[in-house]
Parts: structure tokens; C-alpha cells; sequence
């Protein structure tokens, strides 16, 4: 095995899991009574997978740099990378006009700011998006809420409320689209089997390839 697991947490669980982050950093979740033979074990049968993943992620065209807040560095909005300027004498916190421009006297705001500025605009849009399709199709949801979920794009309830992270507005609307879309079928069909795949597929023929997109870029929507 070419690879090293960086931390093993253990708790009150039944099954072992594994998580490889965007750096390819590795975490190992154990139940609190596991042998180290059953962990090595454990990590012997997933060993392939665990290469697989850690390849995809050092072959990766681009990078994640985690953000500063400085001049020149890129930020993701709508599937399309801008510069970030930082000025002096700007009221408003952050502006964005074809480009950024955050107010010198927020930088060490920026995380937030930036996160503020994600959330309101994928919930307008989201909302318009799930509007447009919704009444075309004739779906019927209840309350819609965007979230800061790491793991999830989105998710439908059974009551019928639809959420989804503000990650996602920093993805192409297609890709938007697609999640939105994959989340109203959900109203109608829980699974994922090939059933529900079929209903997407007759509003979005392309969902594949669009899928494929966050599949293979989803590490970048973060700031």
C-alpha cells in the first residue's frame, strides 16, 4: 500500500467508513472496539479503491488553493473562474461586476462575505430555476432552503421540502440545473434505480454529462 492514513477516529459505531478529502488527506472512522487487525483488514480490501481515489486527485488539472483574500486570486461563480480585487474606500463589503472587488476593510471578513454573497445568490436563482422547472413539469414542493452542506449537493424531504448548498451557484447553471432537477424527481421517486434516471433524462437528455461535471469538479466549489 502507497499511501498513509492520516487520522483513525473512533466511536460509538458499527461500521467502518473512509473519507478522502479534496488534499488527499485520508480519515478512517472505526467503532471504538475494532482491532487493529480488523482495521488493517478493513483497509487491505479498500486499498484499490483508496489508490484509485488518491490518483484521480493528484492527476486533477486544477488545483484547490485554499483562499487568502488577496489580489489576483480567483474565484469560482456560475462555472466560471474572476478575479478578486481587493480596494480601498468601497463602503460595500463586496461588489461583483465581471469581476470582485472586496473592500480592503473586510479582508479578514472575506470567508464570510464571500459565503454571504454565495447563499443570496444561489437562493435567488436556485428559486428561480426550481420555479421554472416546477411548473413546467407540474411538480409540487413545499419549502425550499439553501444549506451549508459539505457532502450534499441537495436533498428532498419527505414532506416535500427541497435543500440544497450554496456551494453549488459556483457550478455552471447546467450543472445547476441538473441538481435542481434530480432533487424535484425526487418528489415523485425516491430511488435511485433506473426508474428515477429515466424521468430525468426525458427534462434533461445531457444529465449524464452534466453530472459528470460535478462529479469530476466538485472539490473546487468551495471557497
Amino acid at each position: 500500500m502507497n499511501f498513509h492514513i492520516e487520522k483513525i477516529f473512533r466511536s460509538k459505531r458499527k461500521s467502518f467508513s473512509i473519507e478522502i478529502d479534496d488534499s488527499g488527506e485520508i480519515l478512517l472512522r472505526v467503532p471504538i472496539k475494532a482491532s487493529i487487525e480488523e482495521v488493517n483488514e478493513f483497509i487491505k480490501r479498500h486499498s484499490k479503491w483508496i489508490e484509485k481515489k488518491l490518483n484521480e486527485i493528484e492527476n486533477r488539472k486544477i488545483k484547490y488553493q485554499p483562499k487568502n483574500f488577496v489580489d489576483g486570486e480567483k474565484f469560482l461563480y456560475l462555472g466560471e473562474f474572476y478575479n478578486l480585487n481587493i480596494v480601498k474606500n468601497q463602503k460595500i463589503p463586496l461588489i461583483f461586476k465581471n469581476e470582485f472587488y472586496l473592500s480592503k476593510n473586510y479582508i479578514l471578513n472575506g470567508y464570510e462575505i464571500f459565503k454571504n454573497f454565495y447563499k443570496k445568490m444561489a437562493k435567488e436563482i436556485i428559486n428561480e430555476r426550481i420555479k421554472f422547472y416546477a411548473n413546467k413539469y407540474g411538480f409540487k414542493y413545499n419549502k425550499i432552503k439553501i444549506t451549508s452542506a459539505n457532502k450534499r449537493w441537495g436533498s428532498c424531504t419527505v414532506r416535500g421540502n427541497l435543500n440544497f448548498s450554496y456551494r453549488l451557484i459556483m457550478a455552471p447553471l447546467e450543472v445547476v440545473d441538473y441538481v435542481v432537477v434530480h432533487e424535484l424527481v425526487h418528489l415523485v421517486d425516491k430511488t435511485h434505480k433506473k426508474s428515477f434516471y429515466n424521468k430525468v433524462e426525458k427534462i434533461l437528455p445531457d444529465y449524464k454529462e452534466r453530472k459528470d461535471w460535478l462529479n469530476k469538479n466538485g472539490y473546487l466549489l468551495k471557497i
